[in-house]
């Protein structure tokens, strides 16, 4: 498959895809309610001629292409799901859900990923092997762990047929449109939130002596949680141990008895994520005990370190870089410090995930999860391609 005809064939599908995100856009989904864009995911791939359509956890859709020759299956992942915030963009199909926001990139996902599957369908005939399309639902929902794990749980990467390889992509609104960008190795952060509550004895802040205070023995462990990363995780390793919300007290003089407290844990290794844990439990156990305090900790444990598979990692390296040119792949020096639910995927099969670069003509980068986030639809052509370019890699060894 030659790199031109992949790159014409995806630049043939722009008007479907600003069409598609933007029909997304307008119409925002939270996680696990995501119930208008899977069917507008099934009637397009029904409309395309995929008829081998199969539902997980509820709103997640999975998709198979098979090839003319038998042969490995690949899966390609795209997240649906939208932020729970509203919308300041200004743009004429800005979302028409107050509250809810595609503030992320997943309408350009899921779009990018039904304009791989036209695409593939084309060229189905050439295909020594299958396509699993996965649409997955509840990426954002890291305190309930995503929903990567549980359309793995249900069976979609064992279903027939079982998926060999996966590899899934972001928009990356740091870099120009026409890059790629990836990295051997870690890529995302573990994302493990810190649920933590003190219950004390309340009474009159005239008496201290009378009340067990539970936001004095908050205030010691939010300091001792300082030295995990400092003293307890090696230097060349990297984490975050980090509070984020305290919420205690109704009046000046009147100690509670109880403080809610949210934090959130990162981390690149598995050993270290394990670690820095312990020493969390460690420390929360040992400072409530000290102080009279009955502290319940809940570290909710879900997206792990998103990892790519080094061998994998060098293969699509060769052919993404083949598609673009040395010039416009980009290796990515350090690993990105947010959570991502693709680790689950990487956990379970060798994986690579990549960002495609997405930002505004004008140079002006915008963050995602602002209420001013958009990106460069210029760039979803060359997503479609990339998926497009790595089928062809990994199934026909091109």
């Amino acid at each position: 498959m030659e790199n031109a005809r992949i790159l014409e064939l995806a630049q043939e599908q722009y008007d479907f895809l600003v069409e598609t995100r933007r029909d997304i856009h307008r119409h925002p989904e939270p996680s696990t309610q995501e119930f208008r864009t899977r069917e507008l995911v099934i009637r397009e791939l029904r409309r395309i001629g995929i008829t081998e359509i199969r539902t997980y956890f509820n709103t997640g859709v999975a998709a198979v292409i098979r090839g003319g020759r038998p042969g490995r299956t690949i899966g390609i992942r795209a997240d649906m799901d939208a932020l729970l915030m509203d919308e300041a963009t200004g743009l004429p199909f800005a979302s028409e859900t107050p509250g809810v926001a595609h503030a992320c990139g997943h309408d350009g996902h899921t779009a990018i990923l039904l304009g791989t599957a036209r695409v593939l369908w084309q060229l189905r005939e050439e295909l020594q092997g299958n396509v699993k399309l996965i649409f997955q639902p509840a990426e954002e929902n890291g305190p309930q762990g995503g929903g990567a794990q549980y359309m793995i749980r249900e069976g979609v990467l064992r279903d027939d047929p079982a998926v060999d390889f996966m590899t899934g992509l972001h928009t990356n609104n740091r870099y120009p449109v026409g890059r790629l960008i990836s990295r051997s190795g870690p890529t995302h952060a573990g994302s493990d939130p810190i649920y933590l509550d003190l219950y004390g004895t309340g009474g009159h802040a005239s008496t201290p002596h009378l009340v067990k205070d539970p936001i004095v023995a908050a205030a010691y462990i939010i300091t001792a949680l300082q030295t995990v990363v400092s003293r307890s995780i090696n230097p060349f390793d990297n984490a975050v141990v980090g509070v984020s919300m305290i919420q205690s007290g109704t009046r000046h003089n009147i100690v509670p008895e109880h403080v809610h407290i949210r934090g959130t844990l990162r981390t690149f290794k598995e050993e270290v994520r394990q670690l820095a844990g312990e020493r969390i439990t460690e420390i929360v156990s040992d400072v409530a005990h000290a102080m009279g305090v009955r502290a319940e900790l809940d570290i909710r444990w879900n997206y792990g370190p998103l990892v790519n598979d080094g061998a994998q990692y060098q293969r699509v390296k060769g052919w993404l870089t083949d598609l673009v040119g040395p010039d416009r792949y980009v290796e990515q020096e350090f690993p990105n410090s947010g959570g991502e639910d693709f680790s689950y995927f990487a956990q379970a099969v060798p994986s690579v995930f990549f960002w495609l670069g997405t930002q505004a003509d004008n140079g002006v980068t915008v963050g995602a999860h602002s209420p001013a986030f958009t990106f460069n639809e210029k760039a979803m052509p060359l997503g479609v391609a990339a998926f497009t370019r790595i089928v062809f890699g990994y199934l026909n060894g091109m």
